[in-house]
């Protein structure tokens, strides 16, 4: 004989599996759950973005500086670094903005994502200490944002790579990730050797060969460091050679001789 209240009890009550669903997440589940929170967006477009940004703008010893006279920490990157940062910050914003609307570009876009976040991530732990010591001048608050960066990149991996996975099959999906990953990869730092080769010639050449090799660099030359060219003018003397890497250094970063000397005076 079937109670009809009961039924409708028992209907009404919760099972096991409901119960679970409704328990709060952990902080790490939160964080890597497949959609996102306001807040989450809200924190991904600051060091996803907007910080990332700021600190190129605004970098004084990372990628470009001559503080103490031996140039940046990371001048001889700065090629690599600000290709794969451009493309990476590009990238996230396209996500944040259209995210699953991007349909099988989330495969790629996991995969770029996923290196950009061990890139700065190793970017942010070299960084730590100097950034903790700057804290005293604020400055070095700015060093800390590499390691959020690069949590922001990961969880952004995840997120694409399971959206991908409704336009792929298992194998295809994780071929197209390798491959995103190793192109973000191999073409910044082949662009990276490419312009360190042409600035070591520029650096060891005559003037002829300093004017050819600033004519190659003047198209990318927002990615170059100037800061041996800096150097050279600081302990060059008044020749023709001299003058040629005056001259390209004026033409190429935007600054003059004066600019270069008033950087070494201070850092000595």
């Amino acid at each position: 004989m079937e109670t009809p209240g009961l039924d409708k009890d028992l209907e009404a009550t919760p099972g096991p599996e409901a119960a679970a669903d409704n328990k709060p997440k952990g902080f790490w589940k939160r964080q890597f759950a497949a959609e996102a929170t306001p807040a989450q967006r809200k924190f991904d477009w600051a060091f996803g973005v907007i910080l990332p940004v700021i600190c190129v703008a605004f970098d004084p010893i990372v990628f470009k500086g001559n503080i103490d006279g031996n140039g940046a920490a990371f001048g001889a990157y700065k090629p690599f670094a600000y290709l794969l940062s451009f493309v990476s910050i590009m990238a996230m914003m396209a996500w944040l903005i259209w995210g699953k609307r991007l349909k099988g570009l989330t495969a790629a876009i996991s995969g770029l994502f996923f290196y950009g976040a061990l890139v700065s991530l190793a970017v942010g732990v070299v960084l730590f200490p100097i950034s903790t010591v700057g804290l005293i001048v604020l400055i070095g608050v700015l060093g800390y944002t590499p390691l959020f960066s690069g949590f922001v990149y990961l969880r952004n991996s995840y997120r694409a790579f399971g959206c991908a996975e409704h336009f792929f099959d298992k194998g295809a999906l994780v071929r197209s990730f390798i491959l995103a990953a190793l192109f973000s990869a191999v073409i910044p730092w082949t662009a990276n050797r490419v312009i360190a080769s042409s600035m070591d010639r520029m650096l060891n050449g005559n003037a002829e060969v300093i004017y050819a090799e600033a004519a190659k660099l003047k198209y990318v030359a927002p990615l170059v460091n100037f800061d041996k060219l800096e150097r050279q003018i600081c302990n060059g003397s008044d020749s023709e050679r001299n003058r040629a890497v005056i001259d390209v250094y004026r033409r190429l970063s935007g600054r003059t001789r004066n600019d270069a000397e008033r950087t070494c005076s201070n850092a000595f």
